[in-house]
């Protein structure tokens, strides 16, 4: 279960909209589709900036344009940040993504969070910090800690491995972050700084190839747009980012590299003129040991050749994941619908793409739709999105790992967790949502279906253990919404049957190996007026 209070000074959200802050997240994508914000934001580059929610109408039934404190849109400003209360448990297993500074595991969680915001003409102070408490149990034993050692094994210690945990830690693990605080100089429609804040790059809403808030945040410099910059063909966005990449410091985690790592990302956007609606973009990013750091190349490799016969890529001890991206957006209908493709390894030329454009590929698809229920504010929603990181068949004759699984240990991780989808490596989700909303309000029902690391199933199928399953989780739950004068609640209740648990399937006379999870989330919101 998890319990969240955030209190707020005033109609304040903040100089920028957390990642972590879901319930606004997903409340300024559906304004968006009922036209109460700027059409020509993509969306696409989260923290979202206050720039971008002071487009949302006055009228709008939940509109909280941040106010100062001091003066309004005065030299100086001030601003008290969310105090957060948040509390999580599993009952069974680790299960969920997208908690940032929390861990995977079973059993309860608390994590608090403050701070404020200040400004001095162009220089901006954010301090947010957060903190953790988890009770964290071991609930791995017998059969089932041998198969998952198995897994541990096949993913720290094979040629393509990563830093992931089956336990993170230790039991009563305490964390404390600089969570998501930052320093800033803005100007116009830009800001440059030095940031901790969690990022979440393309139009994906459950998952995103690159960036999401699964992995706690990372300290990186940042030159980002603040709103789109409008041009004669059309509104451009971006963000380009430097940081450092920690290891997990798990003593369950076996790679045996230890050093950390620079990354260095970009994502860009464009919304043509002629297209109204119509946004794409390209991420991408790059990470290195600091050790191999040699040259302007290896801090900046971003606008080097897609084309691995145009670098020497090959030879050197670097790791790249790219994206594409697409999202159309159909005031008109109130309807999206948004894709993003991926490579997890650079293609030798255009032939080479040509002929096997999903060798190393991932992928998400998704849409959502309101319609209207006889009222100004009531409607159905209706979302679905489907995220695959398992790859093709190509794989037993061209290897290049997993998603988020190359040559670099440690995989595309921080602090043992994947920065990119939560699903993990070789993992693929689809899920349906269908609820009543009216405004911030909404009623209704989730159904998902994960299968974890289908890769490795299909390495255990092609070997001796031919008495494995395909593990996979589905999980039917409500989603509650509510707000009340200046309370707002949220909330999720799954409950997740796994089949196959740890890919013990009970095939050929082994035991077989199911298991049930129930995952809560309650969040309560008070905004002081």
């Amino acid at each position: 279960m998890t319990l969240s209070i955030w209190i707020y000074s005033g109609n304040i959200i903040a100089q920028t909209l957390p990642v972590s802050n879901q319930l606004m997240q997903d409340y300024i994508r559906i304004k968006q589709l009922e036209s109460e914000i700027d059409s020509n934001a993509s969306l696409f580059t989260k923290p979202i900036s206050s720039s971008i929610l002071n487009t949302l109408k006055a009228n709008s039934d939940f509109a909280f344009i941040p106010k100062n404190l001091l003066k309004e849109d005065g030299f100086i400003e001030f601003k008290i940040l969310p105090l957060a209360f948040n509390q999580q448990f599993n009952s069974k297993n680790q299960y969920g993504w997208n908690d940032g500074l929390m861990i995977p595991a079973k059993g309860y969680q608390n994590y608090v969070s403050a701070g404020f915001y200040m400004k001095a003409g162009p220089l901006s102070v954010q301090i947010q910090p957060e903190f953790i408490y988890a009770q964290n149990p071991e609930f791995l034993r017998g059969n089932d800690k041998i198969a998952s050692d198995r897994y541990t094994n096949y993913v720290s210690l094979s040629n393509y491995s990563a830093d992931l945990p089956n336990y993170y830690e230790k039991p009563d693990f305490t964390l404390f972050g600089f969570g998501q605080s930052s320093i800033r100089l803005n100007f116009k429609a830009f800001s440059v700084g030095i940031s901790n804040e969690n990022l979440w790059w393309g139009p994906g809403r459950k998952n995103s190839l690159l960036m999401s808030n699964t992995a706690r945040g990372f300290k990186h410099f940042t030159l980002n747009t603040l709103r789109p910059i409008a041009t004669p063909i059309g509104s451009f966005e971006g963000q380009i980012i430097s940081g450092r990449l920690e290891n997990s410091g798990s003593p369950n985690s076996k790679f045996y590299n230890p050093e950390w790592r620079y990354l260095s990302g970009m994502v860009f956007s464009y919304q043509p003129r002629w297209v109204p609606g119509l946004f794409v973009g390209l991420s991408r990013a790059f990470q290195i040991y600091h050790s191999d750091l040699s040259g302007i190349g290896d801090y900046i490799p971003l606008f080097q050749p897609f084309e691995k016969l145009k670098t020497n890529e090959d030879y050197i001890n670097r790791d790249q994941v790219t994206s594409v991206f697409a999202r159309l957006l159909i005031p008109k209908a109130q309807a999206e619908v948004y894709v993003e493709y991926g490579r997890n390894d650079h293609s030798v030329d255009i032939r080479d793409f040509s002929m096997e454009p999903d060798h190393s590929r991932a992928y998400i698809v998704g849409f959502q739709k309101l319609t209207n229920l006889g009222t100004r504010n009531e409607k159905l929603l209706l979302s679905a999105e489907l995220t695959q990181l398992s790859q093709s068949p190509t794989r037993f004759v061209r290897e290049a790992g997993s998603w988020y699984v190359h040559s670099i240990n440690q995989g595309y991780t921080n602090r043992g967790e994947v920065i990119g989808a939560g699903i993990g490596p070789g993992g693929n989700i689809q899920t349906i949502d269908l609820s009543w909303i009216n405004g911030i309000k909404k009623m209704g029902i989730q159904f998902e279906r994960f299968v974890h690391n289908d890769e490795f199933y299909q390495i255990l199928r092609a070997g001796s253990s031919s008495n494995n399953g395909r593990w996979v989780d589905l999980s039917a739950g409500i989603l509650f919404n509510w707000d009340y004068k200046d309370f707002v609640i949220n909330s999720k209740l799954l409950g997740v049957q796994s089949y196959n648990y740890l890919w013990q399937s009970g095939y050929y006379g082994t035991d077989r190996r199911n298991a049930f999870n129930i995952h809560a989330n309650i969040g309560l919101s008070y905004y002081i007026k």
